[in-house]
């Protein structure tokens, strides 16, 4: 099933057959739920993100019907490998489907799993290694970071709201790049740079369509104290940590550190056949990376014909024609730090603006704004 949905795109089918999307689903719970086996489970997990990938993005209905089901899996399977995958699945069918509100609210549960160092994610009977956990905790930084792009990525929201949800979530993230994992250093410098470049993108775009004169965007207190450490780990060479983890941990703070520092802005390509997609900015880039995690090589396909990946990803491509038509490789990536480009006028994804929110340092329940 995973091969079928992710490979192929079947929302012509979901469409002509309206009762089979919500029939597969209840499939997929039921095997969720009560599974002959773990490898079922997390095949199941899957199938309902690749579900919510193939239907398109109103959903709401369904999302009420899987939600509380992955938050209870994710906090009570003893499978580690069935915890990543409801996180992500959870991260991705909420980017998808749910509301601006709902969309804050996933905001809310991933930090609260941050900020209490994983103890959400513990089932009352079992008490998880440090290593394991630390792989969780990577997921869930990953999770957080979509959806703080989902809500703020590109202009979306004001700058105030972005603002303060990024000093909110700040010294969590901060803990982390100091953590032992160098999978989660990098995690938490990426949302870092991410909540800078929203920030940015988002004023910039106030200032562009304003008549009235704005406050001047406020400057984060602690900035040298962050560029040091982010300084520090982008020149790492602790003998401790082996050669291959300092280099791709260099590689990835060098960006990292662009971002926040001079406000540089990352691009990725993607080649489609004869086409180049160029994704700039990390929120974009965060999100293709979540959909590229699910889909696998059946990303090429789902971009050319699924509309839902059309709607959220297409302000965020410029398509350049590739010059080597006869290229033999149907798709590459390609990173680079993206300067001297320029940023569409469509910055807008398929998602609804985000509401004032007042939020400092502590969590507050969210409301959606009519």
């Amino acid at each position: 099933m995973d091969r079928l949905l992710g490979r192929n795109y079947c929302g012509d089918f979901f469409e002509s057959n309206p009762s089979s999307q919500e029939a597969l689903l209840q499939l997929l719970v039921r095997s969720l739920r009560k599974p002959g086996s773990t490898l079922e489970a997390i095949v199941a997990a899957k199938g309902i993100g690749l579900v919510f990938i193939n239907a398109g993005d109103e959903q709401d209905e369904l999302f009420g019907m899987v939600l509380s089901l992955l938050k209870n899996t994710i906090t009570d399977a003893s499978d580690v490998r069935l915890k990543h995958q409801c996180i992500e699945t959870l991260a991705l069918i909420t980017l998808i489907a749910a509301s601006n509100a709902d969309t804050k609210g996933g905001l809310d549960y991933f930090f609260k799993i941050l900020i209490s160092n994983g103890q959400p994610l513990e089932p009352s009977d079992q008490t998880l290694k440090q290593g394991v956990m630390d792989e969780l905790l990577c997921t869930t930084l990953r999770a957080y970071g979509l959806l703080y792009a989902t809500v703020f990525g590109d202009g979306r929201g004001s700058w105030e709201d972005a603002w303060d949800e990024s000093q909110g979530v700040m010294p969590v993230h901060i803990d982390f790049l100091e953590s032992s994992s160098k999978e989660n250093r990098v995690a938490a410098g990426e949302n870092v740079a991410l909540m800078f470049d929203c920030v940015q993108t988002s004023y910039k775009n106030t200032q562009e369509i304003s008549e009235f004169e704005i406050d001047d965007k406020p400057e984060y207190e602690e900035i040298d104290d962050l560029i040091d450490t982010l300084q520090r780990l982008s020149t790492d060479s602790n003998r401790r940590v082996n050669k291959q983890d300092r280099k791709e941990q260099k590689s990835a703070f060098r960006d990292i550190i662009k971002s926040v520092e001079e406000g540089t802005r990352p691009k990725q390509k993607l080649k489609i056949g004869g086409q180049t997609m160029v994704f700039r900015g990390w929120a974009r880039i965060m999100i293709l990376a979540a959909f590229r995690s699910f889909l696998g090589t059946g990303i090429a396909r789902h971009l050319q014909e699924n509309e839902l990946l059309e709607n959220i990803l297409s302000s965020g491509i410029q398509n350049v024609f590739d010059s080597d038509e006869n290229s033999d490789e149907d798709s590459e990536e390609e990173e680079g730090t993206g300067e001297g480009f320029e940023m569409e006028e469509d910055m807008s994804l398929s998602r609804s603006a985000a509401s004032k929110r007042e939020r400092a340092r502590r969590l507050k329940k969210s409301h959606k704004k009519h």
